[in-house]
């Protein structure tokens, strides 16, 4: 008897050792470079930052490196070494008879710390003992990133969790949670799944950040039913043991993937499954992190241990206004189990897309969108990218410029080949030799840059700095680079243009960078993820997560609408299957996914032209036919995803579709589809996948439109004139054209006049 209540004690205090894992991550999922890396010369360093969720310790976590390395390289003096957190855990001596080579390196656990770890792959290469040119082209090695992997074992470290340890658990760090249950009652009503589940999904994958988080709906009855449990079961179900049957998550569905989920509903709905306790606390719009126990018998886990959110309220609007508190609340600031929302401002959806987003005709400084000072340090090639984002729907005349304001310097004693260069989205606009060798400061160093290179959006303002060493001047001698710095202020600042808000729709890149026409700057109309059935209900919850982690805030104006009706105005995404989407009216739409397919020979004729350019083959010119073909046949294993215009809305908006052959594989594809392999490679307006590596076809298929606010009718023109050039040479042989009539009836009548003087 000791024994059993020793185990259930265990298991109740210590549910966190529940949730040990052990994944193995490519070291090309920490960085965007190339799969393989080459280090050149006699020095060269990587840093690959990995990142670790605040609630995962590790167990343990080895290191496999894949590297092939120059034959010309010399025993002893040439070899790779290995850092982690500035602490040295390996050494790989490069052999030029043995130039590849695989190499398990075991990280300490000790050296782990929550947030982002950098590991640093440095090597010092030679080819002789002595007069080494640093710049020799036998000077290389390569590792193998996509090949080289990161094996590591990480158990939940949070022995009692609170609202700040939400952060935590949804993480785009190692040990983050990738997807999530949402439960409802069985009978839950359309407000709780239209409008709050899209806020609490939303909500949780904006914490994981770049991450995507899937989604799944789940239910629970109104009751429970004890379980089996043998033979033991006549004596085993006394009161107590019933009540911690009843504390436990007994609802929970048999494959619980993820350590936490949440419970969304009112207090009334969510009764069956909350304690007394909670039950009482909840007066308002209410929020709670709660760690719920195992439930043993017989050294059998029944049930076993969960941390649960609790997102709930006495009404349905309650529940709505928690939901709308969990997207915007800072969890580090919430060391609490529960908090009560009493009231909110700025919470309207125009308002919260605006924040993140700078504002044309503004100026900011580096400092302002979270940008540090950064001191560069030794010889070697560097960079330095500050990232901004400017509205969707940014768009500039043509004359229209934007202002760097640089604040730099550098120290004495550059050598030659020591440069500055600036580049904008990875268009080079600037570079500046630094060549005074007693160093310089430079304060509102201007650069006007054509706004033209900017767009909606994300934009990468890059410093690429090459710091060389002086030349020593005498044979075999070197001078060491130590002494090198540079320095760029976070004081330097950016002027913007006024702009206006007009968009090019359709554009499935503009959609996969900003959300785009779901978040706009000035206004934030209604828009729906449409769905024929509840069967749908994870695909839409988890594309309306991916649009907010787009965008980088709540979308207040997304709602999720079941069956066949489609709204009139508004832009759309519309789920389904062909036979679902017979209901939709297509016959605008130069694709039709339905029953009976109609393709566009625009699709087809670009396909063909893409093989022809790949070829070389000129012998043919362009097609440019439009019709379509009508076929019947099934999608198979692929889903499709275009873009139109609204069909029947009044405004300029946009419609969606992403089709599948049924429910199940809709869910499948779009878990493909928002995953960071697929997401950015979207474009045009036709987009077909059936798996999460590359799509099967990408295209412009449709003719494009304008799209902005009511109130920039100007810019429209200016947009739509400059998409079609054409019109300018034809409006200004026009121009010509009237104004040398015109002339020519004046000098006519002149002439007449003066005729009849005579």
């Amino acid at each position: 008897m000791i024994k059993k209540y020793l185990i259930f004690m265990l298991f109740l205090c210590a549910p966190f050792t529940l949730a040990a894992q052990t994944d193995t991550y490519r070291l090309t999922d920490f960085f965007g470079g190339e799969g393989t890396v080459r280090l050149q010369g006699k020095f060269a360093t990587i840093d690959i930052p990995i990142p670790l969720s605040s609630v995962s310790k590790v167990d343990n976590a080895v290191l496999t490196l894949e590297v092939v390395s120059s034959q010309a390289l010399i025993k002893k003096r040439s070899q790779l070494y290995v850092r982690f957190n500035n602490a040295t855990i390996g050494q790989i001596a490069f052999d030029p008879d043995r130039p590849s080579l695989v190499s398990e390196i075991t990280i300490p656990n000790a050296l782990w710390r929550a947030g982002f770890n950098s590991l640093t792959l440095a090597v010092s290469q030679y080819y002789a003992e002595q007069c080494v040119n640093g710049n020799a082209p036998e000077l290389w090695s390569e590792i193998n990133a996509y090949r080289s992997t990161l094996k590591i074992g990480t158990s939940i470290n949070e022995k009692r969790f609170t609202l700040d340890a939400l952060s935590g658990f949804f993480n785009p760090g190692i040990g983050g949670q990738r997807n999530v249950q949402l439960y409802t009652a069985r009978e839950a009503t359309a407000q709780i799944k239209q409008q709050t589940l899209p806020i609490v999904a939303q909500s949780l994958a904006l914490r994981n950040q770049y991450q995507p988080l899937i989604i799944e709906h789940d239910t629970f009855d109104d009751g429970y039913v004890l379980p089996q449990l043998g033979k033991s079961e006549d004596n085993f179900w006394s009161e107590q043991n019933i009540a911690r049957y009843e504390r436990s998550s007994w609802y929970l569905s048999v494959k619980q993937k993820q350590p936490v989920h949440v419970l969304v509903g009112t207090v009334e709905a969510l009764s069956p499954v909350l304690s007394d306790e909670v039950i009482n606390d909840i007066n308002g719009a209410f929020l709670k992190a709660q760690r719920t126990p195992a439930f043993v018998e017989d050294d059998k886990v029944i049930v076993p241990a969960s941390y649960r959110l609790i997102v709930s309220g006495t009404t349905e609007q309650e529940v709505f206004e928690a939901a709308k508190a969990l997207g915007v609340m800072d969890d580090a600031i919430n060391p609490i189990s529960q908090v009560t929302v009493l009231s909110q401002s700025e919470m309207q959806a125009d308002k919260l897309q605006r924040h993140r987003i700078l504002n044309p005709d503004n100026k900011y400084t580096f400092q302002d969108f979270g940008v540090s000072t950064a001191q560069l340090r030794n010889e070697g090639d560097f960079n330095k990218r500050v990232s901004l984002r400017l509205p969707a729907d940014f768009y500039v005349p043509e004359n229209a410029s934007v202002n760097l304001l640089l604040d730099f310097g550098y120290g004495a004693g550059f050598g030659p080949g020591s440069i500055m260069n600036v580049s904008v989205n990875d268009e080079l606009v600037h570079g500046l030799a630094l060549t005074n060798t007693n160093g310089q400061s430079f304060r509102d160093y201007q650069l006007r840059i054509p706004a033209r290179y900017f767009k909606g959006g994300v934009n990468n303002l890059d410093f690429d700095v090459t710091m060389r060493a002086p030349l020593a001047g005498v044979p075999c001698d070197d001078v060491p680079g130590s002494h090198l710095v540079f320095q760029l202020d976070d004081s330097s600042a950016i002027e913007l243009p006024s702009a206006g808000n007009v968009a090019v729709q359709p554009n499935l890149a503009l959609l996969s960078e900003t959300a785009y026409p779901f978040a706009r700057f000035k206004s934030a109309p209604e828009a729906t993820i449409a769905i024929p059935s509840d069967d749908y209900l994870n695909s839409a919850l988890t594309l309306s997560a991916k649009l907010a982690q787009v965008a980088q805030v709540p979308l207040l104006n997304v709602k999720i609408a079941t069956g066949d009706s489609v709204a009139t105005e508004g832009s759309m995404i519309v789920l389904g299957t062909p036979e679902t989407l017979a209901q939709l009216e297509q016959s605008e739409f130069s694709t039709a996914i339905e029953a009976t397919k109609r393709w566009s020979y625009r699709l087809q004729n670009n396909l063909y032209n893409q093989i022809r350019n790949l070829t070389d083959d000129q012998s043919f010119k362009e097609m440019r036919i439009d019709g379509h073909t009508v076929q019947e046949s099934d999608l198979g294993e692929q889903a499709v995803l275009t873009a139109h215009a609204h069909p029947v809305s009044s405004q300029t908006d946009t419609m969606f579709i992403i089709a599948a052959q049924s429910a199940e594989l809709l869910q499948s594809r779009v878990e493909d589809l928002v995953s960071l392999s697929m997401w950015g490679q979207m474009a045009g307006d036709f987009f077909a996948w059936k798996d999460p590596l590359s799509p099967s076809l990408v295209m412009q298929v449709t003719d494009k439109y304008e799209i902005g606010e009511a109130d920039d009718r100007w810019l429209h023109l200016r947009l739509w004139l400059s998409n079609n050039p054409w019109y300018w040479l034809i409006a200004f042989v026009l121009v010509v054209f009237v104004v040398s009539l015109l002339i020519y009836l004046l000098l006519k009548r002149r002439n007449k006049q003066v005729q009849d003087s005579w």
